[in-house]
């Protein structure tokens, strides 16, 4: 295999594994989306689609956001930044 192949796989690999790893150490919530009812689209774009749902057993409403074009890297990139952004809106929120 080429090295630009193996280097893309390489980075994927260090993608999912960053991923699986914040799940495990709780830093994201991994929700099996068998886990919902009631789910209404809200949303749909070029990228995926968002959906509001019911937690099962619950009133919690949720929403979920299904991709369809983005890699695994984009999907890390994306949780960092709003993870990202959250710190900094409690930051600021504390502040004010």
């Amino acid at each position: 295999m080429s090295s630009i192949i193996m280097k893309h796989i390489n980075d994927t690999n260090v993608h999912v594994d960053w991923i699986e790893k914040a799940i495990d150490e709780n830093y994201i919530k991994y929700y099996d989306y068998s886990r919902f009812n009631d789910v209404k689209e809200i949303n749909s774009g070029s990228v995926g689609s968002i959906f509001l749902a019911k937690w099962k057993d619950s009133d919690t409403m949720m929403v979920l956001k299904s991709s369809y074009k983005l890699s695994i890297k984009e999907v890390v990139n994306e949780v960092i930044t709003t993870l990202f952004i959250n710190l900094l809106v409690q930051y600021f929120t504390v502040l004010i």
